[in-house]
C-alpha cells in the first residue's frame, strides 16, 4: 500500500472515533466513511482487505484503549500481559472488517449495478451484528450509535441502531461513488431526494408510547468507590456507613444503588440493605452477588420492598465474569486475576420486576449493549433500569461510550432509563434519550428526580432487529447466488 493510502485510513479511523463520546463530533462519521469507501473503491481486493483491517486497528486502538487501562491499572497485571491481551482483542475485533474489504472494492464498482448501493450497507450491518454477538459480543462503537439526537431520532424507535447504520453506510457509500463517477444531475437528484426524505421524517409524529399521569420519585446513589479498594474488607465498614448516610438524606419512592454495591455474597438472613437502607424508601434496588442452593454465584439485582425479588445477569462479560471455552482459555483467565470472575449465567426467561403500579425492566452493566435483553410488557406502564460499575475503566472513553448506549436504548423503546453507576456516570434519561439529570464521572452524590412510566411498544420494542436482519440476509443471498452462478462479481 502507498503511504498516501495509509495516511488516509489513519485519518478515517480517527474521524470515526471522534464521532463518539466523549468527543461527539457526530458529522465526522460521514467524513470517516466517505474517505474509507473512496479508498476501497480505488483498491484491488487484496489491498482492500488490508485497508479494512487497518481501519479496524485504528478505531479500536484509539476508541477502545480503555481495555488496556482496565487490565493494567485495575486488573493488576504487568504491562506485557496487559499489552498482549489488549493487542489480541484489537486484532480479533479488527479482523471482522476483512469481510468488508473482500466484497466492497474496485471490482464491485466497475462490475456492479444495483448491488453496489445495497451490498455495502448490508455487509457492514452484518459485520456489526456478528461482532456484537459472536464469542460474547462487543456491541461498542456501532455506526448508528454515533447519531443519537440527530435527524435519525425518529428512526431509532422504528428500526433500531442497525437501521440507522444501514442508512448512514448507504448514504456515505453513494457520496463516495459520486466522487468517483462525478456529480451528474441524476446523481445529485437522488442525493437531494434521499436527504429530503430524512428531513421529512423529523417532523413526523413518532410517539409510540403512552405516558402515565403519575410520576415516581427517585434517588440514584453514586458512592464513587475506587476499584482498587472496592473489594477490600478493610474498607467495608466505611462503605456501609457511606450508603447509610447517603440514603438517610433522601426522600423518595425508589432508591437505586449501583452494581455489586457491597463486595461480598448477599445473605438474606443478615440483610444490610433491609435493615439500614429500606427504612428510607418504599422500594430499594441494588446490585449484589448472590448464591443459590447449588453454590452458583450470580451478578444480580435485588429488589426490596413489599417483597424480595432477584434478577440475575444473563449476558456475562467474557474473561471478566466468566471464561469462555475454559479448556482453552483458563490459563489466560487465571492470569487476569479478576475478583468474582467465575459467575453463573442467569436464566434467559427473566422479565424484571413487576410492581403493583408499574414494571421495572432490569439489565446489568454490559447487558445494555444487547437490546434484546430489555423486556417491555404490553399491558404495563414500565421503566428501564440498569446498575453498573464502570470504575474498571477509570477516566477513559468507556464510561461516556457506555452512557451513550443507554441513551440509545431509551430512545429505541421510548422509556425513561434509570442508570446507577458506582463511579459514574449515573443518569436519569427520558424517553427521547435525553439526560434529565446526571452525576459527573468520579464524583460522589445523589440524583433526586421523578420519572414517568410509559405503556405500549415502539415497532423496535415489538420486532427488534429481525426486519433489518432479514433484509440484509436477502440482499447478501441474492448477491452470492449471482456471484456463484456467473463466476464473477455482479
Amino acid at each position: 500500500m502507498k503511504n498516501k493510502t495509509i495516511i488516509s485510513i489513519i485519518i478515517s479511523g480517527i474521524f470515526y472515533v471522534l464521532s463518539f463520546p466523549p468527543f461527539e463530533y457526530q458529522s465526522f462519521v460521514y467524513l470517516s466513511l466517505i474517505i474509507l469507501f473512496y479508498t476501497l473503491f480505488n483498491s484491488t481486493r487484496n489491498d482492500a482487505m488490508k485497508i479494512s483491517i487497518m481501519f479496524g486497528l485504528v478505531i479500536y486502538t484509539f476508541g477502545a484503549s480503555w481495555i488496556f487501562h482496565s487490565i493494567y491499572f485495575f486488573g493488576g497485571e504487568n504491562i506485557f500481559i496487559s499489552l498482549f491481551v489488549t493487542i489480541t482483542f484489537i486484532i480479533l475485533q479488527s479482523s471482522y472488517f476483512i469481510l468488508y474489504g473482500y466484497f466492497v472494492n474496485h471490482d464491485l464498482l466497475i462490475k456492479g449495478s444495483f448491488f453496489y448501493l445495497l451490498l455495502p450497507p448490508s455487509i457492514w450491518v452484518f459485520i456489526e451484528f456478528i461482532r456484537s454477538n459472536l464469542f460474547g459480543g462487543f456491541p461498542w462503537l456501532l455506526v448508528g450509535m454515533s447519531q443519537i439526537h440527530t435527524i435519525y431520532d425518529n428512526i431509532f424507535p422504528i428500526g433500531g441502531t442497525y437501521v440507522v447504520t444501514f442508512i448512514i453506510i448507504l448514504l456515505s457509500n453513494f457520496i463516495s461513488i459520486l466522487f468517483m463517477k462525478g456529480f451528474t444531475k441524476k446523481n445529485i437528484t437522488v442525493l437531494v431526494t434521499f436527504f429530503s426524505l430524512l428531513v421529512v421524517q423529523i417532523n413526523m409524529d413518532s410517539s409510540w408510547t403512552t405516558k402515565s399521569e403519575k410520576e415516581v420519585s427517585l434517588s440514584i446513589i453514586q458512592p464513587n468507590i475506587n476499584q482498587n479498594i472496592k473489594f477490600s474488607e478493610e474498607e467495608l465498614t466505611n462503605l456501609k456507613n457511606k450508603y447509610i448516610n447517603m440514603a438517610a438524606n433522601t426522600a423518595s419512592d425508589l432508591i437505586i444503588l449501583p452494581e455489586t454495591a457491597l463486595p461480598y455474597v448477599y445473605n438474606p438472613n443478615k440483610d444490610f440493605f433491609e435493615s439500614n437502607i429500606l427504612k428510607y424508601t418504599k422500594n430499594l434496588v441494588t446490585g449484589i452477588f448472590r448464591i443459590d442452593t447449588n453454590k452458583n454465584i450470580y451478578n444480580s439485582i435485588l429488589l426490596l420492598g413489599d417483597t424480595r425479588k432477584y434478577y440475575d445477569k444473563r449476558h456475562l462479560v467474557p474473561f471478566g465474569e466468566f471464561t469462555p471455552f475454559k479448556s482453552i482459555f483458563s490459563p489466560l483467565s487465571s492470569l487476569l486475576n479478576i475478583p468474582m470472575s467465575d459467575l453463573t449465567q442467569g436464566s434467559r426467561h427473566q422479565n424484571g420486576f413487576d410492581l403493583d403500579k408499574y414494571f421495572i425492566s432490569t439489565i446489568i452493566c454490559y447487558e445494555s449493549g444487547f437490546p434484546s435483553l430489555i423486556s417491555i410488557p404490553d399491558d404495563k406502564f414500565s421503566v428501564i433500569l440498569t446498575v453498573s460499575n464502570d470504575s474498571w475503566f477509570g477516566n477513559t472513553f468507556a464510561p461516556y461510550q457506555h452512557l451513550q448506549i443507554t441513551k440509545v436504548r431509551a430512545l429505541e423503546n421510548q422509556r425513561h432509563f434509570i442508570r446507577a453507576a458506582n463511579t459514574g456516570i449515573s443518569a436519569h434519561i427520558n424517553e427521547r434519550g435525553k439526560i434529565i439529570k446526571k452525576l459527573m464521572l468520579n464524583s460522589e452524590g445523589t440524583i433526586e428526580s421523578h420519572f414517568s412510566t410509559f405503556k405500549g411498544k415502539t415497532p423496535y420494542s415489538r420486532f427488534g432487529d429481525y426486519p433489518i436482519l432479514m433484509l440484509i440476509f436477502i440482499i447478501i443471498i441474492l448477491y452470492l447466488i449471482k456471484y456463484w452462478a456467473y463466476g464473477k462479481r455482479v
